[in-house]
């Protein structure tokens, strides 16, 4: 008797030790699920509250600025008037975010709706921010003889005037004697003593032309005393960084398949025209997304390297200046500038491929790379990707030795039947042994931040018209 009993207690103690354990089981992912329900709520209450702190306070500030800039424009001091307008639309822009925030954003992060926000917070600012000025040049910048301007583009930062024009017969005819065919449109880029553009900038923009245009890089240009414009061939199409957005809009991971042929396709395009400026003696020095045109025609897609306003010559006796784009531009070029470099004492074609690999970068991660070579890549990508964009982006005298290099390694990858079973042993560069496997080694922090590399896969860019 005393056996069953004792076996008894023992069969009870083992159901309630497994229904504990089931509990338990059970108990921890509803947990879990409650902390997480907590947290959310709170991050929703707080940031709205937040949002309408940083509201009202924008308010206060315009309510006191607004009388100053009225005031400055009654007795006539247009800087000061500027200035306070500037401020005026920094204020009101804050206050549009902080609205946006608490009545749209919040709200819908609350039911979990990031995904449908990303088209209003992430490509319409862009979309709106590209969109153009004003179609015709103003008295102020003149008008520009054989030309018919039909509309205009976005500036960008170096605040020339972009616009469209078709060339009249007499140009059209120039353009065909010098074996520039089929010249429809142009792109006229315009700096005015009289809109606001300095001489240094205007004579900085006008430099290394001559040697563009031989390679028919642009179709003419002219220098007069208050004026600076020149010519280029017009590419219809979206600038890199709303392709990239486009390509990673149907995965959350990383490209893959088509879109990553489709991305490398367009880096191979980028790749090719470098490979012609610096065997033309000239490097382009801002090379960034926007300014790379992808043009898609008969379902193929082309990106062209736009902007000729920074082209250098690569043995210019000026000193090295750090004109360029925050990101895009390769640090070592600021460091070389502070102490005085001249341009034909380094190798400018190596800040090119430096832009180039940051490129390569932005279309794998769909973001710009804010740490250097140690940006972290946090979407999937071949390891060879991830390879070549830390040997383009390396210290100056560790990357690639020339644009044709680097094109020859990505072409492996592109051609490959499934990039992500290569492996950097496989690249040209490193089979031929003059690189080796770790490209950021030696650079100080590497070993923190290199293992953050991890990136994406491109082809012909659907959905792209």
């Amino acid at each position: 008797m005393s056996i069953a009993v004792t076996f008894g207690m023992m069969v009870a103690l083992g159901v309630a030790a497994l229904m504990i354990v089931a509990l338990v089981f059970l108990l921890k992912p509803v947990v879990r699920g409650i902390v997480w329900a907590v947290r959310h709520v709170c991050s929703y209450v707080f940031g709205t509250l937040g949002d309408v702190l940083r509201f009202a306070g924008a308010t206060l500030v315009v309510l006191l600025t607004a009388p100053l800039a009225v005031g400055s424009v009654v007795i006539g001091r247009w800087s000061a008037a500027q200035h306070y307008g500037r401020a005026l639309a920094g204020e009101l822009k804050s206050m549009g975010r902080s609205l946006y925030m608490a009545c749209i954003g919040r709200p819908a992060r609350l039911l979990c709706l990031d995904q449908a926000l990303a088209g209003i917070e992430q490509r319409l600012p862009q979309v709106v921010a590209e969109a153009p000025a004003s179609d015709r040049p103003g008295k102020r910048t003149g008008q520009f003889d054989g030309y018919r301007i039909i509309g205009s583009l976005a500036g960008g930062g170096s605040g020339g005037k972009l616009y469209i024009a078709e060339p009249d017969d007499m140009k059209r005819a120039g353009f065909e004697r010098r074996g520039q065919r089929g010249v429809e449109r142009v792109v006229i880029k315009a700096f005015s003593l009289r809109d606001g553009s300095s001489m240094p900038q205007i004579v900085r923009e006008s430099r290394a032309l001559d040697a563009a245009r031989k390679l028919g890089l642009v179709l003419e240009h002219e220098l007069v005393p208050d004026r600076f414009h020149y010519v280029t061939r017009y590419v219809p199409g979206q600038s890199l960084g709303l392709v990239t957005q486009q390509l990673h809009a149907t995965s959350r991971e990383g490209l893959a398949g088509p879109t990553l042929a489709a991305g490398l396709g367009l880096i191979a395009d980028l790749l090719r025209t470098l490979d012609t400026y610096h065997r033309g003696g000239l490097w382009h020095k801002d090379v960034k997304p926007d300014n790379i045109i992808v043009e898609t025609h008969a379902g193929q897609s082309k990106a062209h390297l736009v902007d000729f306003g920074l082209v250098s010559h690569l043995n210019s006796a000026m000193t090295l200046t750090t004109h360029g784009t925050e990101y895009f531009r390769d640090p070592e070029m600021v460091r070389m500038a502070l102490r005085g470099a001249k341009v034909n004492e380094i190798d400018g074609a190596k800040f090119d491929i430096y832009g180039a690999g940051a490129v390569l970068y932005s279309v794998i991660e769909n973001g710009f790379p804010a740490h250097g070579v140690l940006s972290p890549v946090t979407r999937k990508c071949p390891e060879t990707l991830r390879w070549i964009v830390r040997r383009a982006m390396t210290d100056y005298d560790k990357r690639y030795v020339s644009v044709a290099e680097m094109l020859a390694d990505l072409e492996v990858v592109r051609r490959s039947a499934d990039p992500f079973a290569l492996r950097p042993i496989d690249l040209p560069s490193v089979r031929t042994g003059r690189m080796d496997l770790d490209p950021v080694a030696a650079a100080p922090g590497a070993v923190a931040g290199g293992a953050g590399f991890g990136s994406s896969v491109p082809p012909p860019i659907p959905g792209v018209a």
